[in-house]
C-alpha cells in the first residue's frame, strides 16, 4: 500500500482509512466529502466519514493541482497542471 487517506479525530483517534491507488495531489474538504485531485489525472469525490467514493471517480486527462468547491456546493473548481480550470457541477442533474 504505497498511498492511503487517514481520518483522525480533533483529539487524534484514529476513525476510518482507505488505501488509494493513485498519488493525491490536491485536496478540499467540505461538511460531507472530501474531495481529491491525483497525479494521474483522477477527480474522487468521497464520504468525508466512511472515505468511501460517492461517485466513480473522473478522469481528466491532465494531473489535477488544486481542488476548490463553491461558497453554494454547486460547483467543483479543478485547476490542471496544463494551466486549464475545469468546473465541474456538483449538485444533482436537475440542480446543475
Amino acid at each position: 500500500d504505497r498511498f492511503g487517506l487517514h481520518l483522525y479525530s480533533v483529539n487524534g483517534k484514529h476513525l476510518s482509512s482507505t488505501p488509494l491507488d493513485q498519488e493525491v495531489t490536491a485536496m478540499c474538504l467540505t461538511e460531507d466529502f472530501v474531495v481529491l485531485g491525483t497525479m494521474q489525472c483522477g477527480l474522487e469525490i468521497r464520504d468525508l466519514q466512511s472515505l468511501k467514493g460517492v461517485v466513480p471517480p473522473m478522469p481528466m486527462k491532465v494531473p489535477i493541482h488544486s481542488v476548490s468547491v463553491t461558497k453554494e456546493k454547486s460547483h467543483i473548481l479543478v485547476g490542471l497542471e496544463d494551466g486549464k480550470l475545469i468546473v465541474v457541477g456538483a449538485g444533482q442533474p436537475a440542480e446543475v
